[in-house]
Parts: structure tokens; sequence; C-alpha cells
């Protein structure tokens, strides 16, 4: 039956393990078919891992990768081959070789943790403070005359009076100042800025996250229900 060709298991990492039991790509389209009639979202945006067997050895790869991609299946490698031959076809099939099935983590991007900024106290006039390729956390009030700036978000446990600079190198809208009390000088959010005198009065002397928008800075009470 349809439903005994293919075979689905969870991986690490949020990866999807494949196993094939058949060498007729016309039984695994028709299992395919049934799997995403059924849940037409199933493969979506999931890294899927093929797990080699003896029917993978009998057919076409390069056939079987097309239609695996006909799916929206991203396949990113075949694990659980077992010797240099079965390696060698899987490499000679421009398909990464992971070995056993919990090697995602062999083509997975590691990831680096970043550590902050952390400023524990005040930030006074005259000072500038810059935290390179990280976020910004400040213990404290940033007085008027300072400057705060950062390639990431700017955490202020403390008011905001002076100019505050997030997501300075930043190509994407995805940085934000957080702070417990908003009267900036300026604020600017991936290149997005406004003075004092443009931030809307609501929002003045607030608990705010300031966020970049379209064309201009958005404003978020943090503490509101």
């Amino acid at each position: 039956m349809a439903n005994n060709i293919i075979e689905l298991h969870t991986g690490q990492f949020s990866s999807i393990l494949l196993t094939i039991n058949s060498a007729s790509l016309v039984a695994i389209k028709k299992a395919l078919t049934n799997k995403v009639q059924k849940s037409p979202l199933f493969f979506q945006n999931v890294p899927v891992i093929l797990e080699f067997n003896q029917h993978l050895q009998k057919v076409d790869l390069f056939k079987l990768q097309q239609l695996l991609t006909e799916f929206g299946i991203q396949l990113i490698g075949v694990s659980n081959w077992h010797n240099n031959l079965e390696k060698e076809l899987v490499l000679s099939h421009n398909l990464p070789a992971l070995g056993k099935s919990t090697s995602l983590d062999q083509i997975m991007p590691q990831f680096r943790y970043v550590k902050p900024k952390v400023v524990q106290g005040n930030v006074a006039a005259g000072q500038v403070i810059y935290a390179k390729h990280c976020d910004l956390i400040i213990h404290g009030d940033v007085a008027q005359g300072a400057e705060v700036a950062a390639d990431g978000n700017i955490h202020i446990y403390g008011k905001l009076w002076g100019r505050a600079m997030a997501g300075v190198n930043s190509e994407h809208n995805d940085c934000s100042v957080y702070t417990q009390y908003l009267d900036a000088e300026f604020l600017s959010v991936c290149k997005r800025f406004v003075y004092k005198a443009q931030i809307p009065i609501d929002y003045l002397l607030q608990a705010v996250r300031i966020e970049a928008g379209a064309n201009t800075l958005s404003y978020h009470y943090i503490n509101s229900p």
C-alpha cells in the first residue's frame, strides 16, 4: 500500500527523517501525494533527511531528488549509510553524507551566542557607549547629553534622557530600544530616527519599546495588558 512506501520520523533540530521502502518512483510519488493531500503544510520549511537503505541503492537518486523537490521537500542529506561504497553513492549525487541520523548538526550552522555589553550604573552626560555586534543592556539611567548605541537591541532599565541608537549596522528591521522611562533627546532604530519633539506625547515618561516601522518608528507600551 502507498502508506507503507514512506515512513516519517522526527529527528533532531525539528528535522524529519524520511525512509523510503520502494525503488519505484511511481509508488513513491503516489505515497507522497497521499501524505501531502492529508497535510498540505507538512513539509513546509522543514529540513528532511533521507535514511539510506537497500531501496536507495536501486533508485535513481537524481530523479528522486527532483521528485522530492516537486513536493517542496528540502532534502539536506542522507543518513545511516554503512560503508564507503554507500557513502560514495550518496556523494556522487551531490548529497551530504550525514552518517548517523543524529548527525544533522554536521551541516546545520552552529548557534553562536553573542554576549551583550552590560553597563552597571548610569551613563553620564558626555559619555558615549557602543555595543558592537551585540545588544546593549544598561542597569541605570542615560543622562541628557549621553549617547548609547548598539548593533543590536538596547535595554535601558532606567530613564532615557539622552540619545539612543539601536540596530546601527542592521540590514533588517529587527531591533528595538526598550526603556522604563522615555524622555529621549534623540532616538534611532535601524536608520529611522526622531528628535524629542517628534516623539508622540502619549509615550513620553512611560515604559516603552521603540521599533522600526515602514518609514518611521513605532511605539509600544511595555507594561500594557
